[in-house]
């Protein structure tokens, strides 16, 4: 496959893709040759899975991650992935997965043994007091059923009825059960610490069940001196019960069909996806959907059509980014598939944009001002056909407003603070640009200006949007400003009332003319 036929390798700072690409690194992508090619062909969030690999491991990833980077020329988030209280089978004999037939006998025991196709280890020590004779209980991801028939002290005895291959350390699920354990793990509590000592920007916190378990997340995070954000993963039934108060406390979610289809039934996930992706976007809060994106690509260079279909429904559901797994971590084409994923987007967004998605306001209360200025300057960009909306944050908050109303010109997201430079890359439409600081309003005007211009993205007579907090505190944005390229303060209200008096004579000609050919359209049939 010609990967330079599917995607220019400075998209990335070209701003014509909007939905953004989450790629988790693993044996498949850890070169530092193959990230370079991620960074530029896609990729704008690197996803560690702190389910493998050791703390050695991933600190000398992170470090190759900002290296490279730096050398391209450009900043890239870090998303820390916890494992979470995962239940997991344990070790087999000899390493060889089983065959487990339907109709067959298994137990299940917390007992450290080599496990067979008559018992199997599991890492939960508390199993037998979670189910009970009737209970269901799925294998590898779903794909092998078991019914337990009785209960023997820790272990649980079970008859297969949908057998399958196992391997080691595979997923066991409780559908319907709701399991008592802690929403982070005493290993999660060490990955944490060692995620926040090495500066991620993100953590993505696995079987969240409610807004309490997002708060104590950030307040550990808070507890280290960080600010990082904490995106909830929604794996859980309980999670979509209690979504609205997990939207208002966590930073982002992350749509996880993986489990998700394992817990509820497959039909019900592409509706409960919707819901979340459009819940989201009223609370202002981004969202990731993953698992099985481009699945096929972990063994074929090219995705299937269902897949590609996949993909530009989340976009124009209105996902902020799309999660490759797999495919980049240990499939046989990590650059292919991103490089697809990010084809399908362009495809994709360049027949939705032409018409400028609808402005959503949140209907649980009153925008702040905050948002009200978000929403203005967003409806103002698509009036006045802007170059650029520039936004200056200290914390990613307004970018992340003005994101949401989903304007058709690009987003400038400009800071002095490298980690809010990172995040921003999981914004929908956001380009995150790295300045200096700048003290006053007027320093704020220059800065936009020299910044666009050297970068080709703006030029003389242009309009941008200038969007700014004068405060430091999360969501204190309270200053807005048209600026025209090139042109004296005292001539900017001139220049912009030119501007507009001339779009209304187009739209007025354009409206002239279609009412002219449907005069002369009816005149034709008579």
């Amino acid at each position: 496959m010609d990967l330079e036929l599917l995607t220019h390798p400075l998209e990335f700072k070209t701003g014509r893709r909007k939905a953004k690409i989450v790629c988790t690194l693993g044996p498949a992508s850890n070169a530092d040759v193959v990230i370079r090619d991620l960074m530029r062909f896609g990729m704008d969030v690197a996803r560690l899975n702190f389910s493998h690999g050791t703390h050695e491991d991933h600190a000398r990833l992170i470090d190759r991650i900002r290296r490279i980077a730096a050398k391209e020329g450009r900043s890239i988030c870090i998303l820390q992935d916890l494992q979470g209280p995962k239940i997991r089978t344990g070790r087999l004999k000899n390493r060889i997965p089983i065959v487990l037939k339907a109709g067959s006998k298994l137990v299940i025991t917390p007992q450290d043994v080599l496990g067979t196709t008559q018992v199997i280890s599991t890492t939960f020590q508390t199993l037998a007091r979670e189910v009970e004779p009737g209970s269901r209980i799925l294998l590898s991801d779903g794909l092998i059923e078991l019914r337990v028939k009785a209960i023997r002290g820790a272990d649980v005895e079970c008859e297969v009825v949908n057998g399958g291959m196992l391997g080691e350390h595979k997923g066991i699920n409780l559908p319907g059960a709701v399991v008592t354990v802690p929403s982070l793990t005493e290993k999660d509590e060490a990955d944490l610490e060692f995620g926040l000592r090495h500066n991620v920007d993100m953590i993505a916190v696995s079987f969240i069940r409610s807004a309490e378990d997002v708060k104590y997340v950030k307040r550990r995070v808070k507890d280290h001196g960080s600010d990082a954000w904490v995106i909830a993963k929604l794996e859980k039934p309980q999670a979509i019960e209690h979504l609205e108060a997990i939207l208002e406390s966590a930073d982002g979610v992350m749509v996880a069909r993986g489990d998700l289809g394992v817990e509820m039934p497959p039909e019900k996930v592409p509706v409960i996806q919707k819901h979340i992706i459009r819940r989201a976007s009223e609370w202002r809060k981004p969202v990731i959907t993953a698992t099985q994106m481009l699945e096929s690509m972990i063994e074929n260079p090219r995705p299937t059509r269902a897949e590609a279909s996949d993909v530009a429904n989340a976009v124009f559901d209105g996902t902020d980014a799309l999660m490759l797994s797999g495919e980049t971590a240990n499939g046989k084409y990590p650059r292919e598939a991103v490089a697809m994923m990010a084809k399908i987007i362009t495809e994709t967004e360049g027949q939705m944009l032409a018409s400028g998605p609808p402005i959503r306001r949140r209907s649980q209360k009153k925008l702040s001002i905050s948002e009200t200025i978000c929403e203005s300057i967003a409806h103002a960009a698509q009036e006045l056909e802007m170059r650029a909306i520039t936004v200056y944050t200290e914390t990613g908050t307004t970018a992340r407003l003005i994101s949401k109303y989903r304007p058709t010109t690009d987003i400038y997201s400009l800071t002095y603070i490298p980690q809010v430079c990172n995040r921003a890359n999981l914004l929908w439409g956001v380009t995150p640009i790295l300045c200096k600081h700048t003290p006053s309003v007027e320093d704020m005007v220059a800065g936009a200006e020299t910044e666009l211009v050297k970068r080709g993205l703006a030029q003389k007579d242009d309009v941008i949007g200038i969007v700014a907090g004068t405060r430091t505190t999360s969501g204190s944005t309270n200053f807005m400003r048209l600026h025209v390229i090139g042109t004296a303060t005292e001539e900017e209200a001139r220049v912009i009332h030119r501007k507009v008096v001339a779009k209304k004579a187009v739209a007025t000609r354009k409206q002239h003319e279609r009412a002219a050919k449907r005069s002369t359209a009816r005149k034709k049939t008579k």
